[in-house]
């Protein structure tokens, strides 16, 4: 009797120590760590502003580009000098200096067309960070759900440790008065060693749950991790709406369904910068230079010396130029361009239509999961209560003697099985209802 006892303190004191936690985690906290830390939330932000720089430079593509040169040669023997045409016989040094600009005036709207397609893609990007976050914020919900209903679970294996070590005492006290066999002291002890097992199956499997929501946070495993215990509210299906009004409602809110559409527009758009590479391209060129030449200071060659900067700036020239390009034919690249942009065109529309579909079949599937969830948490309730009249009528019939051990601990697993199936049951329902109000736009909390 001491032993079991001492073994029941034992444990209930290790369960309540694992327990214990100063700070524990709100839902929105952890949700908050795993949004902010999640590689694949940060990766679609970092792949958006590569959309971004793309959309500023397709932008400066529409104004002249200005560039400046400078070259310094060194000429040894027989040489023309730039500045006078005559040839040199001798080593100088000479300078190139120039200014030019270049404008291209149309291009077959292929510049309008790709900034209007970065445009797009940057408007899909920002709902892909949405979708990322959609499934981090599932992910997290369903971990936190998961903790919460392994800490229902271990509390009802602590009552039923609980209830055998009552059982062990009372049995061993019937045995010392002779009103009790070895047997049913055993079969009681061999229950709670069972219970025993169960607890600590219970432990393992929350100790599993605590991991994977520090894992889905991003953030190191530590042994005194909780999360706060908030008072669930039992869903109802009084309001619950028709699955095509719950998807009309997701088509127009969910990101994926966003980004999908505005990929397809993009996909369009790029057939239109494919095709306008068919079009002549006309660019407007201008520019400036001049040069020097030390052989014009050469007595010889100029009895007035002719100093750099009056050569500079006596060999200014200026220059204009207006291009036309006709394309003609270009090796079949053109017709290829514009082919693959059409194949990429109707994959991204089959796309779209794939992720209507599968959202579209989410929704029936979690839809009836909540219609046969809510059944189930039903059907447990009527279970539990009818198991828990039956256990403790028979509880009392084996405290006075009147029930074999062997029918009280059936009675008792029985009870103690439809407590598990009815937590389970709870839980499966409010995480079915939380997805069907995710779908609609409603705000997942607890």
């Amino acid at each position: 009797m001491k032993r079991s006892t001492l073994l029941f303190c034992v444990l209930m004191y290790y369960s309540f120590a694992g327990w214990a936690q100063k700070s524990p985690w709100t839902f929105q906290q952890c949700l908050d760590t795993a949004l902010k830390r999640n590689i694949s939330v940060n990766q679609s932000r970092l792949s958006n502003e590569l959309n971004k720089i793309s959309l500023e430079q397709s932008r400066a593509n529409r104004i002249p580009s200005v560039s400046a040169s400078v070259g310094e040669s060194f000429n040894f023997g027989k040489n023309v000098d730039a500045t006078t045409n005559s040839f040199v016989i001798g080593s100088f040094h000479s300078g190139n200096y120039g200014v030019s600009a270049s404008y291209n005036l149309f291009n077959g709207l292929q510049n309008n067309n790709t900034i209007k397609q970065y445009k797009l893609n940057i408007e899909a990007g920002k709902f892909d960070i949405e979708n990322a976050k959609n499934a981090v914020i599932l992910s997290v919900t369903t971990g936190y759900l998961q903790i919460l209903q392994q800490y229902e679970i271990l509390k009802v294996a602590q009552n039923q440790l609980a209830a055998d070590s009552v059982q062990v005492d009372r049995t061993q006290k019937m045995l010392n008065v002779g009103r009790a066999a070895e047997s049913d002291l055993l079969q009681i002890q061999s229950q709670l060693a069972t219970d025993y097992l169960s607890f600590v199956n219970a432990q393992n499997q929350l100790d599993i749950a605590r991991v994977t929501l520090m894992q889905l946070m991003q953030i190191p495993v530590i042994d005194k991790f909780d999360v706060e215990v908030p008072t669930l509210v039992e869903p109802g299906l009084d309001l619950l709406q028709s699955k095509e009004v719950i998807y009309q409602k997701a088509l127009a809110l969910m990101p994926q369904i966003q980004s999908a559409s505005l990929k397809t527009s993009s996909s369009l758009m790029a057939i239109k910068i494919a095709t306008g590479a068919r079009w002549p391209r006309l660019t407007f060129s201008a520019g400036m230079s001049s040069n020097y030449a030390s052989s014009g200071r050469n007595p010889d060659v100029n009895a007035d010396g002719y100093p750099w900067y009056t050569q500079v700036w006596n060999n200014v020239g200026q220059s204009m130029n207006l291009n036309l390009s006709i394309p003609i034919y270009s090796n079949r690249s053109i017709q290829s361009s514009i082919e693959r942009a059409t194949v990429n065109s109707k994959t991204a529309a089959l796309n779209e239509l794939n992720i209507q579909q599968t959202l579209r079949m989410n929704i029936e599937q979690s839809y009836t999961s909540l219609k046969s969830s809510s059944r189930s948490y039903e059907a447990g309730k009527i279970q539990l209560s009818s198991t828990e009249i039956t256990y403790k009528n028979a509880e009392k019939k084996y405290n006075v003697g009147v029930m074999s051990v062997t029918d009280y601990l059936i009675q008792k697993n029985n009870y103690t099985n439809s407590v598990s199936n009815l937590i389970q049951a709870k839980y499966n329902f409010i995480f079915q209802s939380k997805i069907l109000d995710f779908y609609q736009g409603k705000a997942i909390s607890f």
